[in-house]
């Protein structure tokens, strides 16, 4: 729980009355046990309401306010001075810019005030020594010096990145109450054979609702008549729209694409799949235990360190002017900036290609990932139905007038595997003839009349409801395709049947190679987990080499996958795209949603987003997070260094504070610019990148 939540829970608890409190930061609920007739809400409501105080550092999502305006002001209050400062010096007028000036004592307190809190709760005892005493430390110092605008500069970066983590925080909430909903506040209840529109919270278990074409269907329960297309994406995970008849589990929150149905009611509200979605969000947040970065731990033992060898000195020697030599060359402004800078110029490496990461914490453990849990459908595959095979079963009847028929049949057809086909066509430019008539014949396929002939275009069943059997080289393709994983349109003309046509969710570009470099930094367990069939799940697999297979798996079933792996000891990255992958994305130790086609929900709840669709980017991240880290290390090395032969030096009084200061600010440029090293790095270009077969 982030030191906000935890410090809202203990406010509550102190209420009267209250027993106990549940806080759900990713989400923004709050779960209070109380007596509520003896319950003063005033107190409580003020509880609630009450601003909290600066967390503590080394925990993530530090500070979450409830209103952006003090973030704000901070903003501009920072970036005005520093725009002072900047237009001054351009026109060679530096004096107001470098004095003290009642400016610049105003804008370091209001930039830094958060951190300033947090710095004396920490000296209070109310909270840890850390980050916010670091930065405390580097500004009083930059202060001392008469580094007003490195002081300013410094806490208005820092204050960008606490707006920008508060700002994400407050859209995963907002993307995750709009999923609650379901899209439908008001629904169609079956009542003595008469459709009656009722809010959705009055339904209950066994009530049967009607649910018509385009509407998302508000409840888990089974169909007890009608035929429908449902597209189950949001909880499947799988691409093709299902067939849907009497006695079909349904789930909240899928959309019927073509026809009606009448459900009823196994589960509502958060009860049903959609429900319990949110619920495995929360807890997913509630379970991850805080990391703590290499910057917090470092200045929680350096800081105090630091001060000691400052005091240390004054004892024995009595000279305070070496004691404040001690203190400004143990200053540790080039360790702090050693981590920060390091993250901030990988995270906007990883923007410009087009990968979004949502703090230095995800990027830190990327790089630690020792398995990686791939969804398939919209992940490793295209999402969308593509056509891979075109068979011709007649002499006189081309491929291509195979393709021009099927898609003059399936012109006004909705169903992706009919728009697949006239995707394909249109590439080919193939002329698409005219039909005059045309029939849906629900779950099957479409009926045509086409120049005076009858044309069957649908699945082999539509073929044997009208009379026509496929037989000999026909009956032999159709197994070979669907040994394939193609879904298998046939197409007849009377009563001949004249080709076929393979539909397949098809692998998309960079799978195999991403596999393979997958391997070659070090992952032990690649791993396949889908809501699709076993046959569909098992074919991909074994394109790309990957021998763990999960298949036929709802969100929950995808989330005990996630836990069984941490169990076993992996540092687990979890890559998906679809609201049904949120519960796992939050609970992995890394979550990557992928593509530009990925759900609201899942964006936002992951840690890493993928703006495109480039599979290369998810090995990527993992090489820039290790390639990040050495950098980090090298800073410390490099800082710790010029500390170390500083305090020597000063402890001997071999320098006077004024060098002690140039040294300090020196370490700290070469830090920034070891940093800067990371925004031209290049992790596609590695030696040996193994490229797809």
């Amino acid at each position: 729980m982030t030191p906000d939540a935890q410090g809202l829970a203990a406010r509550i608890t102190s209420v009267a009355k209250v027993r106990a409190v549940r806080v759900f930061p990713r989400t923004g609920n709050v779960i209070v046990w109380c007596a509520p007739d003896r319950l003063d809400l005033d107190q409580l409501v003020r509880a609630v309401e009450e601003a909290p105080p600066a967390a503590t550092p080394g925990r993530p999502a530090r500070r979450v306010p409830q209103s952006s305006t003090g973030e704000i002001t901070r903003l501009l209050l920072g970036g005005a001075v520093l725009a002072v400062v900047a237009l001054r010096r351009l026109l060679r007028r530096p004096k107001w810019a470098t004095g003290s000036s009642g400016v610049f004592g105003l804008a370091t307190i209001v930039t830094g005030l958060p951190f300033f809190r947090g710095f004396f709760r920490g000296v209070t005892g109310r909270g840890h020594t850390g980050t916010d005493a670091l930065v405390t430390t580097a500004t009083a110092v930059a202060l001392l010096l008469r580094e007003n605008v490195v002081a300013i500069t410094v806490l208005w970066l820092l204050n960008i990145g606490e707006f920008l983590q508060a700002l994400t925080l407050r859209r995963t909430r907002r993307a995750i109450e709009e999923l609650l909903t379901v899209g439908e506040e008001r629904v169609w209840l079956l009542c003595e054979g008469v459709e009656v529109e009722v809010p959705l919270e009055e339904v209950r278990e066994q009530d049967v609702v009607v649910v018509h074409e385009h509407h998302k269907i508000p409840v888990d329960g089974v169909v007890v008549s009608g035929h429908a297309l449902v597209d189950q994406a949001a909880v499947t995970g799988e691409a093709l729209p299902a067939y849907i008849r009497p006695g079909s589990e349904v789930y909240a929150g899928t959309v019927i694409t073509s026809g009606s149905l009448q459900v009823r009611a196994t589960s509502v509200g958060p009860d049903t799949t959609v429900g319990r979605i949110i619920k495995r969000v929360e807890e997913a947040q509630a379970d991850q235990a805080p990391v703590q970065t290499v910057a917090t731990r470092f200045s929680r033992r350096f800081v105090p360190v630091s001060f000691a060898l400052a005091g240390l000195t004054y004892l024995l020697t009595r000279d305070a002017r070496r004691a404040m030599t001690m203190l400004l060359i143990a200053c540790p402004c080039a360790a702090g900036l050693a981590t920060p800078t390091a993250i901030s110029a990988a995270i906007g490496n990883g923007a410009r290609r087009g990968t979004l990461i949502k703090g230095g914490t995800h990027l830190e453990r990327a790089g630690a990932a020792t398995a990686v849990v791939f969804d398939k459908t919209g992940t490793l595959t295209a999402g969308r139905p593509l056509v891979t095979s075109v068979v011709t079963l007649s002499d006189d009847v081309s491929a291509e007038q195979v393709l021009a028929l099927a898609a003059s049949g399936e012109i006004h057809a909705r169903h992706p595997l009919a728009q697949a086909i006239l995707r394909h066509t249109h590439e080919r430019h193939i002329e698409i003839p005219v039909h005059q008539a045309c029939e849906v014949v629900l779950g099957m396929g479409m009926r045509a009349e086409l120049d005076g002939t009858r044309l069957l275009v649908g699945s082999p069943a539509l073929l044997r409801h009208h009379g026509v059997e496929l037989t000999g080289d026909g009956r032999a393709w159709t197994e070979h395709l669907r040994d394939r994983r193609e879904s298998v349109i046939c197409l007849a003309r009377d009563e001949e049947p004249i080709g076929l046509v393979g539909v397949s969710d098809a692998i998309r570009e960079g799978s195999r190679s991403l596999i393979d470099q997958l391997h070659v930094l070090g992952v032990r367990r690649i791993v396949l987990l889908t809501g699709d069939t076993p046959e569909a799940a098992q074919a991909v697999a074994d394109d790309l080499g990957i021998a763990e297979v999960h298949a036929g798996a709802l969100p929950e079933a995808k989330l005990q996958l996630v836990r069984d792996l941490q169990a076993e000891g992996h540092t687990l990255a979890m890559v998906g795209d679809g609201t049904n992958d949120a519960p796992a994305l939050a609970l992995a130790d890394i979550g990557i949603a992928m593509g530009t086609h990925s759900s609201h929900v899942a964006l936002e709840t992951a840690d890493i987003a993928l703006a495109g669709n480039d599979l290369q980017q998810v090995a990527a991240v993992v090489e820039l997070s290790r390639h990040t880290l050495r950098v980090v290390r090298q800073n410390y090395a490099l800082a710790l260094g010029v500390n170390i032969l500083g305090l020597l030096a000063g402890a001997g009084g071999s320098i006077s504070p004024v060098l002690a200061a140039l040294l300090h600010n020196a370490s700290s440029i070469a830090v920034v610019a070891n940093s800067a090293r990371l925004v031209r790095h290049s992790p596609s270009q590695q030696p040996g990148r193994p490229k797809d077969r």
